[in-house]
């Protein structure tokens, strides 16, 4: 019902909020681009259930009439509740808003190539956790063993003190490791007690930080 009521203020692609995020978000790289030392996280939330998109991007997919749209799953085991087509489905409402996503995403990109902040800012583009689409008879996360799917997390760092974009890199890292690294990187020094680690020595050669992560 909240999220029927959130849809009546929705009514053009602007009006999303993970769009208009993205878009406060651009407009203070607009004001600040020129200063020194600042920090902007924009956190869109996207892509999260429920998977509710314009329809110019359920397009894409042959997604079925938004109506019918299966996009707002439930926690739960898929056999015996759920058939082959409505993951199927599912899947196409998801892969639909990770395309909105991804639009949003190049407007962060292409105000880095407008102002040229590549020579001196670093961009970091990460998400918390994944999602089950019907992997391993599950929809949704939180539900133990943790696969891949939910806890192998996409990670792409521009560091600019380094020129390394476009590879990758194999040493095993964690979010908690973000936050030393932005320390790092502001000239701040860790408190005593942190638990990430600076991922820098892996940006520039790939060096090992965690024997292992749990």
């Amino acid at each position: 019902l909240q999220h029927l009521a959130n849809r009546t203020r929705m009514h053009e692609e602007e009006d999303m909020p993970s769009v208009k995020t993205v878009n406060a978000g651009l407009d203070f790289i607009d004001h600040y681009h020129d200063k020194d030392d600042w920090f902007l996280q924009i956190e869109c939330f996207d892509p999260h259930e429920p998977f509710y998109v314009p329809d110019k991007y359920r397009r894409l997919y042959d997604c079925c009439d938004e109506k019918y749209a299966f996009n707002y799953p439930a926690y739960s085991f898929v056999e015996g509740k759920y058939s082959e087509e409505d993951i199927q489905s599912l899947r196409k409402e998801y892969c639909a808003l990770l395309s909105m996503c991804d639009a949003e995403l190049g407007k962060v990109l292409d105000v880095f190539d407008r102002y040229n902040l590549w020579e001196d800012t670093m961009l970091i583009v990460n998400t918390d956790h994944g999602f089950f689409l019907g992997e391993h008879d599950y929809i949704g996360k939180n539900s133990p063993p943790m696969y891949d799917e939910v806890i192998h997390i996409p990670l792409f760092i521009h560091d600019p003190r380094f020129h390394h974009d476009g590879e990758r890199r194999n040493a095993v890292a964690q979010s908690v490791d973000l936050v030393p690294t932005i320390m790092n990187y502001f000239h701040i020094e860790p408190f005593e007690d942190i638990d990430g680690k600076d991922l820098s020595v892996v940006i520039e050669k790939d060096e090992k930080i965690h024997e292992q992560v749990l």
